[in-house]
């Protein structure tokens, strides 16, 4: 009998080192106190993953397709399969279709989105997902908040900036608007989906990031006065609206937040033309910085007491 080339020795010896490898892994996440936010390079669409200082886990859309479970796998810890917070920012594909994946991967403690409706056969689908696994799902809006950290001075919060219960019985279809929290695709509107775009911003003490979907020149506009009412100036990272769009980011609103640091998800060579010239011209004009996806990757922020980074 021929001798076998691997020893019993060889597996042994690849078992032990595998067991060793995996526990050191396990052992720097346990140790790691910073939080991490990635926005994911997804192609053209919006996907943001951020692992908290206290181990959660939150995803902010999904991109249209499966390439946002890469970026997971790459900073996601791989023994953690729960998600605790999920948001859609607005119906659309290029926010909503890699959750198609994700639910079927993961374990989603809550669905953040609008109440708002898609007729695409896909989103049919995703809501029948996300029934048959019976994830909760909530509706919030201006002015409400989660409150993640345990109260200290580094406390994380996130805070809706729009839209406003006011905005959307407003301008959907049905008389019956209902500011109940477990509403997903019950209403539609004759208005652009941007308009109703998610913004809202992270918090971890006085650092904050300004996500702000696809949201329209209407929307930004809108939260002119919340931000100086909030006293929210002080903005480190602003994710720029719809890909960088001319029919999102105003001048206006960039100078109000005045991050110290943009970044625009987006796919090279699209066909949409994003980013657009003319928003370019005005990080240009105002000498403001900027990351953009299709060029960097993925982009990687590192937050801890003292200050954040980009890795």
């Amino acid at each position: 009998m021929d001798k076998s080339p691997v020893s019993f020795q060889s597996i042994v010896f690849t078992i032990a080192f595998s067991s060793v490898v995996l526990f050191l892994i396990g052992f720097q996440d346990i140790f790691y106190n910073k939080t991490k936010i990635v926005f994911c390079d997804v192609g053209q669409g919006d996907a943001a993953y951020i692992r908290t200082k206290e181990k959660q886990d939150i995803l902010i859309d999904a991109g249209s397709d499966r390439k946002v479970l890469s970026c997971l796998g790459r900073y996601m810890p791989f023994y953690d399969r729960k998600i605790e917070l999920a948001f859609l920012s607005h119906p659309q594909k290029d926010h909503y279709g890699g959750y198609l994946e994700i639910v079927d991967r993961y374990q989603i403690d809550n669905f953040i989105v609008d109440p708002l409706d898609n007729d695409n056969q896909s989103f049919n689908l995703l809501k029948r997902k996300l029934k048959e696994k019976k994830i909760k799902v909530k509706n919030l809006y201006a002015g409400e908040r989660i409150v993640l950290g345990d109260g200290d001075k580094q406390r994380l919060l996130i805070t809706f900036l729009w839209p406003s219960r006011q905005y959307l019985a407003e301008n959907v279809n049905e008389k019956n608007f209902s500011s109940k929290r477990s509403v997903l695709g019950a209403f539609s509107t004759n208005s652009d989906l941007n308009d109703f775009s998610a913004v809202f911003i992270f918090s971890q003490g006085d650092f904050n990031v300004l996500f702000t979907g696809d949201a329209s020149p209407k929307a930004l506009n809108s939260l002119v006065g919340t931000i100086h009412e909030l006293s929210l100036q002080n903005i480190d990272i602003l994710k720029i609206p719809h890909h960088g769009s001319k029919n999102g980011l105003t001048k206006e609103f960039l100078m109000l937040a005045d991050p110290d640091l943009s970044v625009i998800s987006v796919g090279k060579n699209n066909t949409y033309g994003h980013p657009a010239k003319e928003i370019l011209d005005m990080f240009k004009a105002l000498r403001k910085k900027y990351l953009r996806t299709d060029e960097k990757g993925d982009v990687v922020i590192e937050v801890e007491e003292k200050g954040w980074r980009v890795k």
